[in-house]
């Protein structure tokens, strides 16, 4: 089996606890060969973590090394786009952590360029892998037409959490800071179960002072198949989440990892999809299938949902009109 030569650029929190776990499960597949971080005690640090990579004081010197074929982005969102650019005109493949850009008319720019070249730009949305997910999407018939969707999620991050400590996330240059930033997971998860989302009206209130940008959401919309949803999100208020599928027979339940419906309880896998999505990278970068869950074009949609969401101060608007 072909390994592809893969360069780590920031090594932070995603880098250390998400993706090298999973990649050091995938060394049959990808092999870190360079690193680079914003400091270079940080890709000392991940480079004995990981093995004997090369360490690269510049993103440019590692991008002209010779020895990567693709480049695992894990930086500040405000630097998705340029980071991406550069790399795609040294003809290295791209995958990039979540969300696309800062908001959508840069993250555009993405989608595009993905358009013009032969290489692979991926956006690292985990939970388009998410087995739970696709199950509730495999058992919609049995509660017949779905009318109704409802989500509920309380985060309530404290002013120790490590996200909530991370310094650029703490002045966001993102939209909708930690709204957009985690919230394009659950809107991956939404569209995978019901398609693509027609308009959103909704609310935001910012709660806790040390949290960067607002970190309420109250969003009604619908889906293109009528589907009405409300989707509920605080990362400021810790509760029990809700999330429950309304049809003409029936109703879902997702408990963690348990799907009832109606009177049938489904247990289901327990995944977190970095595995997948670094196996689906690979296969991509092969040949062997096309860039679908990974795609900048599906990764805008999610970030347009939330670009939406903060325009609309109760009113509705319609996503075709961002994208």
């Amino acid at each position: 089996m072909r390994k592809i030569r893969l360069g780590i650029v920031g090594c932070g929190i995603a880098a250390k606890e998400l993706h090298w776990p999973i990649l050091k499960e995938l060394r049959d597949k990808f092999e870190i060969t360079a690193v680079n971080s914003r400091t270079r005690k940080h890709a000392e640090e991940f480079a004995k973590l990981v093995g004997s990579p090369e360490i690269f004081d510049t993103y440019e010197e590692l991008l002209d090394s010779g020895v990567i074929e693709a480049v695992d982005l894990t930086i500040p969102i405000e630097l998705n786009v340029q980071f991406t650019e550069k790399a795609i005109l040294k003809n290295i493949h791209v995958i990039c952590e979540k969300p696309i850009s800062t908001d959508v008319e840069t993250g555009k720019i993405l989608v595009n360029l993905a358009k013009q070249t032969d290489k692979v730009i991926y956006i690292a949305e985990n939970w388009r892998h998410i087995k739970k997910y696709y199950k509730v999407k495999e058992v919609l018939s049995k509660i017949g037409k779905p009318l109704y969707f409802n989500w509920k999620i309380w985060i309530g991050m404290d002013r120790n959490n490590k996200y909530a400590q991370t310094e650029w996330r703490k002045t966001p240059k993102h939209i909708g800071g930690f709204l957009s930033d985690g919230g394009v997971h659950h809107v991956a998860a939404m569209r995978l179960i019901f398609g693509d989302i027609k308009w959103v009206s909704a609310i935001t209130k910012k709660h806790a002072s040390f949290l960067g940008g607002p970190d309420f959401l109250e969003a009604v919309f619908e889906f293109e198949n009528q589907v009405v949803g409300n989707y509920t999100v605080s990362y400021a208020i810790k509760s029990e989440e809700t999330f429950e599928v309304i049809g003409t027979i029936g109703k879902i339940k997702l408990e963690g990892n348990k799907i009832i419906v109606n009177d049938e309880i489904i247990e289901v896998e327990e995944n977190m999809g970095y595995k997948e999505e670094f196996e689906d990278f690979y296969e991509i970068i092969l040949g062997v299938r096309k860039n679908e869950l990974g795609s900048p074009e599906e990764a805008l949609k999610d970030l347009a949902f939330f670009e939406a969401a903060l325009k609309s101060n109760g009113d509705r608007i319609d996503l075709t009109s961002l994208l």
